[in-house]
């Protein structure tokens, strides 16, 4: 039965709109159904290329109507240029009083007809008279019209019924004698016309021609953008479903659009790594504060267990109130690397003489290295640079690089705090001659609660170069980490250099105002 069912559905008729979507893709190439027409029409590069279009073909029309306007006068004033030199011709026969000769030559130029040109010479009452004449006396009697105008055949010239010239465009420049005499003279312009009228549909051709590509132009370019556009929105959407490895596609046409998702990408990178930052952050708080939380607790289950003398209750008490510290200890540098990630700490900026800080420092630590195994502590203070930072956030950077570099330096051994540069361009070096991290490592080290194998034993808690990473991001520095060069394989030592530039992070300073303000 259900066998039956399920084959009764699959044999229903297509949705009305599956049967659309059908012939769709069947009408239209694979790139054009993957659009959606509407979409397409809705586009501001569609509608500013359509836009363009009409002002384009609008100059395009403009500019070939000038053209066509302009052949059209210029032909019209040949034509008549012709016709005054032939009326001037005639009007000196009429002057020199030879009017048999001028009538003579009317009908002599009307008999041959070589150029498409009619003469007539007529007043009143050689008008009425002329319709006692044969009517091959003049071949073709011209009308009185305007001087210089175009007309049609058929409306100035007298022709047999039917006749295929009627129609025909004629040139007629008339002038007024004396005694009532009008000369009329008619250039059949046949030819010109049809020059005129192909060279106005050359116009109107190239006019729509122009509007046409410039369409299809609109729709190639919308749907370009409408395919980059729908490649950013699936890349966003695995995005959101949780795949943080998902990047916008970077071809190489190296467009705006290219360098909007090179722009993204850098963004994407950035949260992808505070994303893996924040798991491996809460998996390290996991691991490394259950062993203190487990440890403070067992204590004082243990303590509790029996009655003891207040003395061992005191000593109990001092052990959790340390243990306790070194849990506030680790909150704190986090706290505080957080705050510095967001601008928070970035308030309080003042110009800091770089030499003299690292002066007063290098005082505190020739003590704690001379404590610490015989260290040899020296400074190279070069310069003073002036930079315009926290002072109290430099200050820290180096004491934890300070710290590390005299707690993981075995005995006699070296330790050096050197400044260099300008007050444009400076550096910051740490120095020693202990075990070194490799090269591989040293990546690795400034993530939350990373801690190297051979330093698993030692107290800390694996925040104090992400600390110095977040100073050095908040004043636009940049941290290097190289060998020592010591000479000795076993101890290669490690360099850590700061590189500050005068610029100032206006920006972050702006966003710490805003953060503190909110």
């Amino acid at each position: 039965m259900q066998q039956k069912l399920a084959d009764t559905s699959d044999s229903r008729p297509a949705l009305p709109e599956q049967a659309a979507k059908d012939r769709q893709r069947q009408r239209y190439p694979g790139w054009f159904r993957r659009l959606d027409r509407r979409r397409l029409f809705r586009t501001s590069a569609f509608r500013l290329a359509l836009i363009y279009a009409t002002l384009f073909s609008a100059l395009s029309a403009a500019t070939l109507g000038f053209i066509y306007w302009s052949t059209r006068d210029q032909i019209e004033s040949q034509v008549d240029a012709r016709l005054r030199l032939e009326t001037d011709y005639l009007i000196n026969l009429y002057k020199s009083g030879a009017l048999p000769e001028l009538l003579e030559a009317i009908q002599r130029r009307n008999q041959i007809d070589t150029y498409g040109r009619f003469y007539y010479l007529a007043n009143n009452e050689s008008a009425e008279k002329a319709k006692d004449r044969p009517a091959d006396a003049l071949p073709l009697k011209l009308k009185s019209v305007r001087t210089h105008t175009t007309r049609n055949m058929g409306d100035v010239a007298d022709l047999p019924p039917g006749s295929p010239r009627a129609f025909n465009p004629v040139r007629v420049a008339e002038t007024q004698l004396s005694d009532g005499l009008k000369l009329t003279i008619g250039h059949e312009i046949s030819d010109e016309q049809a020059l005129l009228d192909h060279t106005f549909a050359l116009v109107v051709g190239a006019t729509g021609m122009t509007l046409l590509f410039s369409l299809f132009g609109g729709l190639w370019i919308g749907t370009s953008v409408l395919r980059r556009i729908d490649s950013v929105s699936r890349t966003a959407s695995e995005i959101m479903s949780g795949d943080l490895s998902q990047r916008l596609r970077v071809t190489a046409r190296d467009d705006e659009f290219d360098e909007i998702s090179t722009k993204l990408n850098q963004m994407l990178n950035r949260i992808e790594d505070l994303m893996k930052s924040m798991q491996q952050v809460t998996n390290n708080v996991a691991h490394d504060l259950r062993s203190p939380l487990t440890r403070l607790r067992n204590r004082l289950e243990v303590t509790l267990l029996e009655e003891r003398d207040p003395e061992v209750y005191r000593s109990v008490m001092d052990e959790a109130i340390g243990d306790a510290d070194s849990l506030i200890h680790t909150f704190n540098a986090m706290l505080s690397i957080a705050r510095l990630e967001a601008g928070i700490d970035s308030s309080q900026w003042t110009a800091t003489r770089i030499g003299d800080l690292a002066g007063e420092l290098a005082e505190l630590y020739e003590a704690v290295a001379e404590e610490h195994g015989k260290l040899t502590f020296y400074t190279d203070i070069k310069s003073n640079p002036v930079f315009h930072c926290n002072r109290h956030l430099i200050g820290q950077a180096l004491t934890n690089l300070l710290d590390n570099a005299i707690k993981y330096t075995p005995h006699d051994g070296v330790v050096c705090l050197s400044v260099s540069g300008t007050s444009e361009a400076f550096s910051i070096s740490v120095s020693d001659n202990g075990q070194g991290i490799p090269e591989a490592e040293r990546e690795r080290v400034f993530e939350r609660f990373v801690r190297l194998e051979n330093e698993r034993n030692s107290p800390g808690n694996g925040l104090g170069l992400s600390l110095v990473q977040a100073v050095v991001r908040l004043h636009s520095a940049r941290l290097t980490m190289e060998d020592n060069n010591t000479g000795d394989p076993a101890n290669p030592g490690l360099k850590i250099t700061l590189h500050f530039t005068g610029k100032k992070p206006a920006d972050k300073r702006s966003r710490a105002s805003n953060a503190l303000t909110a």
